[in-house]
């Protein structure tokens, strides 16, 4: 009875850690793409992967954070490419299939200096839980090929955080910009090594952090939480 009895312990420890499992994953959290002006539709790109042995319908869902005006975003799921002013949609993903979720960045105008910070929101429509979010920056070179913008290789932590947040490799970072979804800035932080930034006076949240170089060049983007 006791050997059947710890059985049934493993077997139920096997089952919550087997559901806790995503049922997909995506080959980064944050893309990207350099965006030159003259250069009207530009894509950044990640890959889905269903990591089940049955079909998962997911759910995306696009939340322009910053975007120049005059330029706009489309994009293109595994199914199709849509229309700049769909937000929302759902396509199915096949067990054990991969494919690539592209963010077209349009600049039509050819706006000298244009960029974006877009968050895209994937879930899996029967599991409230499974959710990530990829953030997508495009950002303008400005400056040229003798002074490429910074490698985006910052570290945010701790995160998510109550109190503060600090930076690692941040060597290149000479501002940051703090926003909430809406497209509001709701501080702003000069960068120096070791600093604390606070967010502390900020409601629980999600934020993004906008990382600018010396000639303040957007040249990373990363999600934070404030508890």
């Amino acid at each position: 009875m006791k050997r059947l009895f710890t059985t049934l312990l493993l077997l139920a420890g096997f089952t919550a850690v087997a559901s806790a499992q995503s049922s997909f994953n995506v080959s980064a959290t944050e893309v990207w793409t350099v965006a030159p002006h003259q250069i009207p539709d530009v894509e950044g790109h990640f890959t889905i992967t269903n990591t089940t042995n049955a079909m998962q319908t997911i759910r995306w869902e696009r939340t322009i954070v910053d975007i120049t005006n005059g330029c706009e975003s489309q994009v293109c799921d595994i199914n199709l490419c849509y229309t700049p002013f769909v937000s929302t949609r759902t396509f199915d993903l096949d067990a054990g299939a991969s494919g690539a979720i592209i963010m077209h960045f349009l600049n039509w105008d050819s706006i000298v200096g244009a960029s974006s910070v877009i968050r895209l929101k994937m879930s899996n429509v029967n599991i409230a839980s499974d959710t990530v979010t990829v953030t997508y920056l495009f950002t303008s070179p400005l400056a040229g090929t003798d002074n490429p913008l910074p490698t985006a290789n910052v570290k945010v932590y701790p995160n998510p955080t109550a109190e503060y947040f600090q930076l690692e490799n941040a060597d290149a970072v000479r501002s940051i910009r703090m926003l909430a979804l809406d497209s509001r800035e709701v501080a702003r932080f000069t960068a120096n090594p070791g600093e604390q930034y606070s967010v502390a006076q900020q409601p629980a949240g999600t934020y993004i952090l906008i990382l600018e170089d010396q000639q303040g060049r957007a040249f990373q983007a990363a999600e934070i939480v404030k508890r």
